[in-house]
């Protein structure tokens, strides 16, 4: 009664009189009983003359429920006929009192009837009554009954595709009887066949999608499916909702269409385009290994391959391997063109190692670090062995023995030039506080040349930071003692006798309370040390220890020590690569830290570098030196004492020629990358000696500042040749308008074709550009898209959108970059493609 109370009263708001059939006379007691504000209840029995005299003769504001407990007579029998034509008929029939729910008119009634089932569900009425507009018909009334079936966002047939799919995948239990249930299968297969050209005498959606992915996989066998097709897949790998189902999908369907079969003889320029199967990116990692190994692929090519997978869908699950493959081709790219190099004299051979030749260790830790991440997969091993044979025996060892000839021939370890790390304090430091201004100096044990390239980089990307990287000179040897030391304050160094720790103008150099007293004494402002971890704790805000710590000083040095604690311990010296990658982070947010205390100048540097190399090293790597007098400190790359006496494997300084203040300190180098058999100490991460790797280290000054116009995102403009679209493609070519470096970054964008009213037309294209050489040409990206039947149908002759979107930061969303307006015109002709 209380369905029927709520109907009539919604009734009544437009309505002055209301014919209420009962053929079988189930209402009567609930007419009785029906109480309704200033309306007049009259039951019709044989007095149809008195009612209609009644109604015609009260005034317009007064209201009649009509109640006729017959069936609706034929209209040339009905005596009232005029009066109800003129007013509404009220229906108590299931199928009516839901349309009543909904606000449909009863003619609907054979859709509710058809599909009953459906509408008994007061949760599935109420979805789809949101959906519901004014003036839909059937056809849209259907659509949006599957789309509260299918629980989707929208009536799009793909996403329907996608959720039904989805629901074969978690094996849901009947997964596919709610359309038999609802009566809408059908309806669902029909619009399929009619949009996908699909058909078949027993449907089925595995069925449809071993055709869908047979017939759009560049190897497959033609299905006769429409062009349309196409779209299912590429909206269904944007869709974050059902994305992943579309993986396990793939991966089944490939099985059973044996995708791996059609792959195994495929050729790299056939395959490198397909975003349909996890087979397809195996099968090209397996075919770039290869010819990288066979010496048939150049580094240009590699990366022009690896480019085009980047916004496939399974780029994000193969990325490590992407990257190793990148990294080994570079490196081997690097030493064939480096392989004349030559040094002229020290300063020389310093320059060149800063500008170019750094690349080299840089792109092997690369590839290490990659290849670690992947687990050290097989399909790489061939790999990586002759990255490492390249690295070490056509790299590291003729380099540095090269080096060695510079270093036999110099007179002394050069500490009096500005790129001294003996003269970091007096040539860095001390200009700056001599402007009163204050400085944090930043120490990362062992962080060496190329690792401070790559934070330059990271810094730099962002708007709050600027950065200018130089680089240092370390202290001879090559060892954090002796390091920290020469970077602090000081007139003169001294080993202390007997061991290799350090005294700074009479004061130890060993720790941080050490430290913090020689700054304290020899800087001439208030200065102090700490270390990274307990900075990193303390409270940024306004009055608290962190601001409070910082106002009491005008020179703060902060160290920490990852990267050589990783690789001096033999257990752990195979993860410095990884060391390094979280040390890069660290600091960056060390910097953060600062610019939250309201910090603004900080230098990044190091004590000295290193040598890595992942292989087990051969016998011929360990030196065989025999050396003897009164050792102080030994390890596999220097020994420190008195009297000492080498050989041919070594190279021997005194005190002076180090800058050293000892009378008769002596110290013994190996030569070039040997290391000496030290007694439980690793090998494959050493430092210490005098090789380039090992002694020179970044020094980065930077800027924190609070600005956001430091650098920007690179532009992107398109070709348009044309501003009609006249076929079911549209081929548009996209400009990256700058190159990108320090100032301007990359940007990552999705495009894709859509109308007016926001519907999507097309498949999406997503690119990341982040070109950094080559004419305007050479940066041309192109990508054809497939407009949907739609584009030609409902929206033709329309004006739509080609809308370049970008990354909302943080977030899973997008936001409009730029868009091109294009006026669709797309002729019947187009069907046939």
């Amino acid at each position: 009664m209380e369905k029927i109370q709520e109907a009539l009263d919604k009734r009544f708001r437009d309505h002055r009189v209301i014919f209420w059939y009962d053929e079988k006379k189930e209402f009567s007691e609930i007419f009785e009983s029906l109480d309704i504000d200033q309306v007049e209840k009259i039951e019709v029995n044989s007095n149809e003359f008195e009612v209609k005299y009644k109604i015609l003769k009260n005034s317009n504001s007064t209201k009649f429920l009509l109640y006729l407990p017959f069936e609706k007579p034929h209209n040339e029998e009905n005596w009232l006929l005029d009066l109800e034509l003129a007013n509404h008929l009220f229906h108590t029939d299931q199928e009516a009192m839901f349309l009543q729910e909904l606000g449909l008119d009863y003619y609907l009634k054979d859709l509710v009837s058809e599909h009953i089932e459906f509408f008994k569900s007061k949760e599935r009425k109420q979805k789809l009554k949101t959906l519901l507009t004014k003036g839909d018909e059937q056809h849209e009334i259907r659509c949006k009954m599957l789309s509260v079936a299918f629980n989707t966002d929208t009536t799009n047939l793909d996403q329907f595709v996608q959720a039904y799919s989805s629901q074969l995948v978690v094996k849901s239990k009947d997964f596919d009887k709610p359309l038999d249930r609802f009566n809408l299968n059908d309806f669902f297969w029909s619009e399929i066949g009619k949009i996908y050209n699909y058909h078949s005498d027993k449907p089925s959606i595995y069925d449809f999608l071993l055709d869908l992915f047979q017939h759009n996989f560049v190897l497959g066998d033609n299905q006769n499916l429409s062009t349309e097709s196409r779209l299912i897949l590429s909206t269904w790998k944007n869709t974050i909702p059902y994305r992943d189902y579309f993986g396990e999908i793939s991966e089944k369907v490939a099985g059973d269409i044996q995708v791996e079969e059609k792959l195994s003889s495929a050729q790299l320029d056939e395959i490198i385009g397909d975003d349909i199967f996890k087979l397809t990116d195996q099968r090209i990692i397996h075919e770039l290994v290869s010819q990288l190994v066979d010496g048939n692929l150049s580094y240009d090519r590699v990366s022009a391959y690896i480019k085009r997978r980047e916004n496939k869908f399974w780029y994000q699950e193969y990325s490590e391997f992407y990257n190793t493959i990148e990294s080994g081709a570079q490196l081997i790219d690097l030493v064939k063109k480096y392989a004349n190099y030559e040094f002229n004299n020290f300063d020389n051979g310093i320059k060149e190692y800063t500008n170019k030749y750094y690349q080299v260790d840089y792109a092997y830790r690369k590839f290490i670090w990659n290849y670690r991440l992947t687990k050290n997969n097989n399909v790489l091993q061939e790999l990586a062995e002759k990255i490492e044979k390249i690295y070490n025996n056509s790299w590291l060892l003729p380099y540095n023995d090269n080096w060695q000839q510079l270093i036999d021939n110099i007179e002394a370890w050069p500490t009096d030039r500005i790129e001294s790390q003996q003269g970091f304090f007096k040539n860095h430091v001390k200009p700056l506080l001599d402007k009163n201004q204050k400085l944090f100096v930043i120490i990362s044990d062992a962080l060496r040349f190329e690792c401070g390239v790559e934070l330059h980089e990271m810094i730099v990307s962002e708007n709050r930071f600027e950065s200018n990287l130089e680089f240092m000179v370390s202290s001879l040897p090559s060892y954090t003692q002796l390091g920290m030391a020469s970077l602090l304050p000081h007139s003169g160094l001294e080993v202390k006798k007997g061991g290799d720790s350090l005294i700074v103008d009479q004061m130890s150099a060993s720790g941080l309370k050490g430290r913090s007293k020689i700054l304290q004494v020899n800087s001439g402002v208030r200065a102090t040390t700490i270390l990274a971890e307990d900075l990193m704790k303390m409270k940024t805000k306004s009055g608290g220890e962190g601001r409070e710590f910082v106002k009491d000083h005008d020179l703060i040095y902060i160290y920490h020590n990852r990267i050589d604690k990783t690789g001096d311990d033999k257990t752990s010296e195979g993860k410095v690569f990884e060391a390094v990658a979280d040390e890069l982070i660290y600091l960056k947010d060390i910097l953060r830290k600062i610019s939250g205390l309201n910090g603004t100048n900080v230098f990044i540097t190091a004590d000295h570098g290193f040598i890595y190399q992942n292989q087990k090293l051969d016998e011929s790597d360990f030196s065989l030196s025999e050396y003897e007098g009164d050792v102080w400190k030994e390890n596999r790359r220097f020994v420190i004492g008195e009297n000492l006496k080498g050989d041919k494997n070594t190279k021997k300084f005194n005190a002076a020629e180090l800058n050293l203040n000892n009378e008769n300190l002596e110290v013994l180098i190996p030569k070039s990358i040997n290391r000496l058999r030290i007694k439980g100490a690793g090998s494959r991460f050493i430092h210490g000696g005098a090789t380039p790797q090992e002694v020179i280290v970044p020094l980065l000054k930077t800027a924190v500042r609070k600005r956001t116009d430091t650098v920007s995102l690179v532009n992107i403009d398109i070709i348009k040749s044309t501003d009609r679209i006249t076929t079911n493609i549209l081929p548009v070519s996209f400009i990256q308008q700058d190159l990108v470096g320090e100032k301007i970054l990359p940007r990552h964008i999705r495009a894709g074709i859509y109308a007016e009213d926001g519907e999507l037309l097309s498949d999406q294209f997503t690119f990341q550009f982040d070109i950094e050489e080559g004419s305007e040409r050479q940066r041309e990206v192109k990508h054809q898209f497939h407009l949907s039947k739609k584009a030609g149908g409902k929206y033709k002759n329309q004006r739509v959108r080609l809308i370049l979107e970008e990354p909302l930061e943080g977030t899973t969303k997008w936001k409009k970059y730029r868009d091109f307006y294009y006026t669709l015109n797309i002729t019947f002709s187009s069907d046939f493609d």
